[in-house]
């Protein structure tokens, strides 16, 4: 045990050297993680300052590291458990030892295995590998476009009046159901009926469906790039990439509040009651009616682990960070062919939810000045909470904006409170204003130049004029292939069952099915026509649109990197003899035997096929 003379336990826990020979660390740095190389870096730098007892506190170390004490104890434990660090038997000449800990380099180190050394960091690192490697995959797998670039993203939502923004109320505590009315426009009033069988959507998910609808847009304009046929509703959108547009830094916590927005969107439904007009059959009548909308038709996290039920729940994917997202089929067409779209300050998403709501309250409501009652605000934007407990919120929350969105940068938004006067200042992005909470008023000005300027958009430049909007460029690439379908008898999808894959469409008939894939032969399309119009009773022009339709949406078979057009398809059948195999069996067999693309390869460019694969397609049984 060693006895130290001179310390007390009030000079705090405490690194021991005993040995200035600590070369042999440097040999094993290189299997630690940067934060502990950091810190025993640190260590051994002031080892050299050490005192007469040859000890050096924790307090220097965790100074010069610049991070708090605790923090330091916890990287000093990990040390321990990798057995680069042990503690030390001790005692003070001077005074009790109490909770004091003092630690040194072990000079056995040399002779642990790394496998003994870093379980922990081995494991740390291979789950995180592990679940890159897996997501890197599952994108590869789905022939996805390229991720978008977010530092290009700005945040965008489909034209048109969205009521959904209308519904979402800021509550304190989780709600299921909730009934609101809504406006569209100034007079006509609607009937709201949220559900959920979760919670029902806040203005922070609204904020996560604006920048899925951004991530979405941008996804497509690079698909666009790739001379994508068509569209295919069901994008893959990262979670890194919403905390991104978002304005947040990815990590734990956040990826899991991203992860329960997303569930949280899915899972709340709204139905809308009152007048319209109701299409019965040939024609159509005004009435009272109710339409039901989710804002996502679906909602699938890319996992390769089962679903998990526990209890009267299911757990599945809470882990993922990519989920397919697919959008009401209007939705997306106005996303994608609208003529433009509304634009929101960059910082908006940043922003604190009930901000953010009535930041959207002002450019619904507001053309010039407006006025209000609290209370009618407070109706509108948390119903269902304490009136004095809303009040509280949005003098916090507006007043956090100057902290929270300091380090964007944005001059168009700042707040400030008179406590004497109980008056709130503030500018939302161009709505500039006060609340009075005395007298429980809020009123605004619009600055229309700065509201403009605040989502990067001039006002010469902006489709329409009433609002910050810019030109859906996408518009004139996409409308003509997805306007196609609405030019078929409605019932038409209804009735033939269909199956698209990627590079075959499927015909779901009562006693048999067929396939056709992108490299079809005419007496092929030809036979499938004839069937489906025959079962169904459809014109075959009517059917032939369909199907070709559906062929549109195919794609071309790839073997490393090169894409097999038709004719060379035609004659890899013609130099093998396939003829009486369908070409979708063909083309599923080249997409499973890999092993074959080099010598296909080889084919195409010299017009002679290896011995060896020869020999694989003249043995294969080929089965459909």
């Amino acid at each position: 045990m060693i006895t130290f003379l001179e310390r007390t336990y009030k000079d705090g826990n405490f690194f021991y050297f005993p040995d200035n020979d600590l070369h042999w660390v440097d040999d094993q740095k290189s299997l630690l993680t940067k934060v502990l190389i950091d810190t025993i870096e640190a260590t051994i730098s002031l080892s050299q300052n050490a005192d007469s007892e040859k000890t050096v506190n924790f307090s220097k170390v965790a100074s010069y590291l610049d991070i708090p004490t605790n923090l330091l104890g916890k990287r000093i434990k990990r040390l321990v458990e990798l057995n680069i660090l042990k503690p030390i038997e001790f005692k003070f000449s001077a005074s009790k030892k109490l909770r004091i800990s003092g630690y040194m380099f072990n000079n056995a180190f040399e002779e642990v295995s790394i496998e003994e050394i870093a379980p922990f960091e081995q494991t740390t690192k291979q789950k995180s590998a592990i679940k890159r490697a897996l997501e890197k995959k599952l994108y590869i797998d789905g022939s996805y476009a390229p991720r978008p670039n977010t530092s290009e993203i700005s945040p965008i939502r489909q034209s048109g009046n969205f009521l959904v923004e209308q519904c979402i109320t800021s509550t304190n505590a989780p709600t299921k159901k909730m009934a609101k009315l809504i406006n569209i426009g100034n007079k006509q009033e609607i009937k709201a009926h949220i559900t959920s069988t979760s919670r029902i959507m806040n203005p922070e998910d609204l904020q996560v469906l604006f920048a899925c609808y951004s991530l979405i847009h941008k996804y497509h304009e690079n698909s666009v790039a790739l001379n994508e046929q068509k569209p295919i509703n069901n994008t893959p959108i990262h979670i890194a990439d919403i905390a991104a547009v978002r304005g947040k830094t990815t990590g734990g916590t956040t990826n899991n509040k991203i992860r329960e927005s997303l569930e949280t969107i899915y899972r709340t439904n709204f139905e809308f009651y009152g007048l319209g007009e109701i299409d019965i059959h040939k024609h159509s009548i005004s009435g009272y009616m109710r339409q039901k909308f989710t804002n996502f038709a679906q909602c699938t996290p890319l996992s390769e682990v089962d679903a998990v039920i526990s209890g009267d729940d299911i757990i599945f994917g809470k882990d993922s960070m990519i989920y397919l997202i697919k959008l009401p089929d209007d939705v997306f067409t106005e996303l994608l062919t609208g003529k433009y779209h509304f634009v929101f300050p960059q910082a908006s998403l940043s922003a604190p939810g009930i901000v953010f709501s009535l930041y959207l309250r002002f450019r619904s409501r507001v053309k010039n000045t407006f006025s209000e009652s609290l209370k009618t605000t407070w109706s509108s934007l948390a119903k269902g909470s304490d009136f004095k407990d809303f009040k509280v919120s949005l003098r916090t929350q507006l007043l956090k904006v100057n902290k929270k969105l300091k380090r964007i940068n944005d001059p168009y938004v700042y707040s400030s409170f008179d406590e004497k006067e109980e008056r709130l200042t503030f500018n939302l992005w161009g709505y500039h204003g006060f609340i009075c909470f005395k007298e429980n008023l809020l009123s605004v000005k619009c600055h229309e130049k700065e509201m403009f300027a605040a989502c990067k958009v001039s006002m010469s430049d902006a489709v329409n004029k009433n609002a910050p909007t810019i030109e859906n460029h996408l518009r004139t690439i996409f409308e003509p292939q997805l306007q196609l379908e609405t030019t078929l008898p409605k019932n038409l999808s209804k009735v033939i069952k269909t199956f698209i894959n990627k590079y075959d469409v499927t015909y779901k008939l009562i006693n048999n099915s067929y396939t056709l894939s992108i490299y079809h032969s005419d007496s092929e399309l030809d036979d499938v026509i004839t069937v489906l119009s025959r079962e169904y009773g459809f014109d075959s022009s009517t059917v032939a649109k369909k199907v070709a339709y559906d062929l549109s949406s195919l794609h071309l078979l790839s073997i490393k990197g090169r894409t097999i057009t038709k004719s060379e398809f035609m004659f890899i059948v013609d130099y093998f003899g396939l003829f009486d195999i369908p070409n979708h069996v063909i083309v599923k067999y080249f997409i499973r035997f890999r092993s074959t693309h080099n010598d296909l390869i080889t084919l195409l460019d010299t017009g002679d096929a290896p011995d060896q694969l020869i020999q694989k397609i003249e043995s294969h049984n080929f089965t459909w």
